[in-house]
């Protein structure tokens, strides 16, 4: 995959880099070009495209990671697209929210500033070659002062143009390390890739520093508490895997066991300890770093618009997303990686099969679990999306119920202005939502205290998943429209209010989308003298039976 997609990869990693720059300068301000006014969610629009991109290219590097038998940097390409869609989903939050987030314009700056770089080398051979071997020479030197005597091969710069080059495994710059006089027989020959070079840890705090807004002192003594170190110890690092490999330390798996283990968990180490001290010296790029691991936390401006999924939607739907996410692009490389005659050890084809199954549930659910605009139109409003099942009117009393299929939003509304008196969960069956013995199920019976009167809204849980989420508590205050609760998968709502001057405006087979008038209100001064005189102590005695009932 990684070979006969380069040129797709190249054009999402060039689109990213440009995308990301001119998303932070335009997501900053508003902006006035040649007398035109360019809106700061045109910037966050960008990023949202950036980030994608961005993680589209890491994922068609997954292929590369198996073939190279490095399954740590695999899974991190390979959860590229679930991490940059998130950071993307929050640029839209951006957009929701009309509100920028700084450490979020922070990462794509650093982003930008660090993808550049590695960018700029690793497709220039020529600089590329200059910096591997600069980094195998020095790497052997310290085994050399140990007296392991090691020596250099000749620096391969594999085919195409020396000066650009679209990134390929078959095409990866390297030196080959030789350590005849030690190494054991059975020892793989080591080379020293780019990767090696401890580039892209170097980048990440070079990024770091420059965008973090800092005094230009801190920001210098911030790099040289971090760069020179890094460089120093990845040579370390790289003496080290080479006398583990050569001395065929733990047999045929040492160098597995001494790069993708020993090594990257040392550096993960060292990293820690180096980010704190360049903390001592930026505590804004802590700031900032911290800023991006609260996203989960950020929270919505007062009077912000609503994200379009439902609240108290279950996050295993976000797990199932994620999962289905990593596991296609292992099984997705399983056909090219079968064609060069690798056996990756892993059960790609069923990897495969198991990420469209889990990627196909993860749509449904996301459709599902979506929580749409919806206009709150006049008078007394539908509380769903749905069929209207019934409509009757009798002992002064009107009761609509409408039925939620599985294609309906299933986030419930309040039908009315008005005061929440009680709400009570009642156990119940398993009866099909669309049954008429379906009110026997698990239920939740929310009572308002309107200027209409008493309203009740009974929302009636499925057979399938019995479970009804509430936004609202006994006392609080809800408009209407304003969003009540949430019924998981099949369900229905009912409602009960006094028909004193209600003119309803649906029929049962209509259907209706939550925030739709289902009925208005005729005022009593528009009625007789009479029927004056026999609605007031009638609706007095509905408000009183209401309040007593147990149900």
């Amino acid at each position: 995959m990684a070979t006969d997609l380069s040129l797709l990869a190249e054009v999402f990693v060039i689109s990213s880099l440009f995308l990301l720059t001119t998303g932070y300068f335009l997501s900053g301000r508003d902006h006035i070009y040649l007398g035109k006014r360019f809106p700061s969610n045109i910037g966050h629009n960008l990023n949202i495209v950036g980030w994608l991109c961005l993680g589209f290219f890491w994922w068609l590097q997954v292929e590369h990671y198996i073939v190279i038998k490095d399954p740590i940097n695999a899974l991190f390409c390979a959860a590229a697209v679930p991490f940059f869609g998130y950071l993307a989903y929050h640029e839209y939050q951006s957009i929701l929210w009309n509100a920028k987030y700084e450490p979020l314009r922070w990462l794509a700056a650093m982003t930008v500033i660090a993808g550049g770089i590695y960018f700029f080398v690793e497709r220039v051979p020529l600089l590329s070659g200059w910096l591997i071997h600069l980094v195998a020479e020095q790497s052997i030197w310290i085994l050399n002062v140990l007296d392991l005597e090691t020596t250099l091969g000749a620096l391969d710069y594999g085919e195409g143009s020396r000066w650009y080059r679209p990134a390929s495994e078959h095409q990866e710059v390297r030196v080959s390390v030789e350590g005849e006089s030690w190494q054991h027989l059975d020892a793989p020959t080591i080379n020293i890739v780019l990767a090696c070079t401890a580039l892209q840890s170097m980048i990440i705090f070079v990024g770091g520093v420059i965008c973090t807004k800092a005094p230009y002192d801190r920001r210098f003594y911030a790099f040289l508490a971090t760069v020179p170190p890094i460089y120093i110890l990845n040579l370390i690092r790289n003496a080290g895997v080479i006398w583990l490999t050569y001395e065929h330390v733990w047999g045929d798996d040492t160098f597995f066991w001494a790069h993708a283990v020993v090594g990257k968990v040392g550096s993960l180490i060292a990293l820690i300890f180096l980010a704190i001290a360049v903390f001592h010296f930026l505590p804004e790029m802590q700031d900032s770093i911290l800023g991006v691991i609260d996203l989960p936390l950020r929270e919505a401006p007062e009077g912000a618009k609503n994200l379009p999924f439902a609240k108290g939607m279950p996050m295993m739907v976000v797990y199932i997303t994620i999962l289905g996410l990593i596991l296609f692009p292992f099984g997705a490389s399983a056909s090219s990686i079968r064609e060069q005659g690798f056996d990756p050890g892993m059960p790609l084809e069923e990897m495969y099969l198991a990420s469209l199954i889990l990627i196909g549930l993860s749509i449904l659910l996301l459709f599902f679990y979506r929580d749409p605009y919806r206009e709150i139109q006049d008078g007394i409003v539908s509380p769903a999306d749905g069929l209207v099942q019934k409509v009757d009117k009798h002992s002064g009393m009107i009761y609509i119920s409408i039925f939620m299929g599985p294609q309906n939003v299933h986030v419930n509304r309040s039908p009315i202005d008005g005061t929440v008196l009680s709400q009570k969960h009642m156990d119940g069956g398993y009866r099909p939502a669309f049954s008429k013995d379906s009110d026997q199920n698990e239920r939740l019976v929310t009572k308002l205290e309107t200027d209409l009167g008493v309203f009740k809204v009974t929302q009636i849980a499925g057979f399938l998943v019995r479970r009804i989420v509430s936004y609202v508590e006994p006392e609080s205050r809800v408009s209407k429209g304003e969003r009540i609760g949430l019924i998981h998968f099949g369900s229905r709502v009912d409602l009960r209010f006094e028909a004193a001057g209600i003119d309803i405006k649906v029929s049962e087979g209509d259907r209706v989308l939550a925030g739709q008038t289902l009925a208005i209100f005729t005022p009593l001064s528009s009625l007789s003298v009479a029927e004056k005189i026999i609605e007031g102590p009638k609706r007095l005695l509905s408000k009183i039976r209401a309040t007593a009932e147990g149900d």
